[in-house]
């Protein structure tokens, strides 16, 4: 392949990557939103519905009918079944605790800053590997945290007393099952990494096996699902244009699909970069998600919220400007 056609390769997978995550994620989070603010312990039918959703999306590129075969079956793994057990594992109870803990007086705010302390979760778990971070890194990281609950705090109302209040309204039982969902996703992402660094970067088997080989585990949840989803078909019918479906349906149709999108760029980024810079581009995605959430609901913006703003977007130019492996001591003599 030429060097204008890998560029063009490369470009389009980055472009990819940036219209599922900052598009599919950000439009997932406003569906979450409405959702949760009418059936606030809808978190396992939500969790259900994205992971049975994505399963139906993918099967059919992980079927081939072989010779003489009636039936169709499920193409070759690349990777080994006990390694995406573990990761089905780990990913299935991120995804349950973070829509769990919305039900449990967790704002969406609160679950942004909660969910962006994944960055020093992140770095911690690869120093308790043996991983080593350059100073200038670390510094970025703790910029683009510190931005994010900068940002996020002053969403909640403006000021030092409306974000103590949002805190102190959340439950013991949401703030633990955040906490839960922030130091798995980071042993998560570490997993993930050495996985793909092990048999090769095949995002897309990740992304079907780590949904699907997860449903059979909802089966505990299901009388809970159930009932969640008599509470959605029980609310205000969406616009004429769309019939006499209710409205909670509508959100979260589009909340699975968008979430499809948000997941395929999650795992392709995950195949192109480090668990650490793909943490920094989730945390600037939480901030645009805040931001448009805050402009559709016509909440003023304060000067504390430029300066989070400001925080997370110095912070990550910073990490993207600072080599991961710094020049060893040779190299920099014969320079000098």
């Amino acid at each position: 392949m030429s060097g204008s056609g890998g560029s063009a390769v490369l470009l389009g997978g980055w472009a990819a990557v940036a219209t599922g995550i900052f598009g599919g994620c950000c439009t997932n989070v406003l569906a979450l939103e409405q959702l949760v603010r009418e059936v606030p312990r809808s978190g396992n039918l939500i969790t259900f519905a994205q992971f049975a959703f994505i399963t139906l999306a993918g099967l059919p590129g992980h079927l081939h009918m072989p010779a003489g075969a009636r039936v169709p079956r499920l193409r070759a793994r690349r990777v080994p079944v006990r390694s995406w057990a573990v990761m089905v594992a780990l990913y299935f109870c991120v995804s349950v605790a973070n829509n769990l803990a919305l039900g449990y007086q967790i704002s969406i705010p609160l679950h942004i800053v909660f969910r962006s302390s994944g960055l020093i979760a992140s770095m911690a778990c690869g120093l308790a590997v043996g991983k080593r971070y350059p100073v200038a890194q670390v510094a970025a990281v703790a910029m683009v945290s510190a931005g994010v609950v900068v940002a996020t705090l002053a969403s909640v109302g403006g000021g030092t007393a409306a974000a103590g209040g949002a805190w102190a309204g959340g439950s013991a039982v949401g703030v633990a099952l955040l906490s839960l969902g922030v130091v798995l996703a980071a042993l998560l992402g570490l997993y993930q990494e050495h996985t793909y660094r092990r048999y090769g970067k095949h995002w897309r088997e990740g992304l079907f096996y780590n949904h699907a080989l997860a449903l059979p585990m909802f089966a505990v949840f299901w009388p809970d699902i159930c009932a969640q989803a008599r509470a959605l078909s029980q609310s205000a019918p969406a616009p004429a244009w769309l019939g006499a479906v209710p409205s909670l349906w509508v959100a979260l149709a589009l909340n699975v699909v968008s979430q499809l999108a948000c997941a395929s760029g999650v795992h392709r980024m995950t195949s192109m970069s480090s668990s650490l810079t793909l943490n920094v581009v989730l945390n600037v995605r939480k901030l645009v998600s805040l931001v448009i959430s805050v402009v559709l609901f016509r909440n003023p913006v304060t000067p504390a919220m430029v300066f989070g703003c400001a925080l997370v977007f110095l912070g990550s130019f910073v990490y993207a400007r600072t080599p991961r492996h710094p020049p060893p001591a040779d190299a920099a003599k014969k320079e000098s």
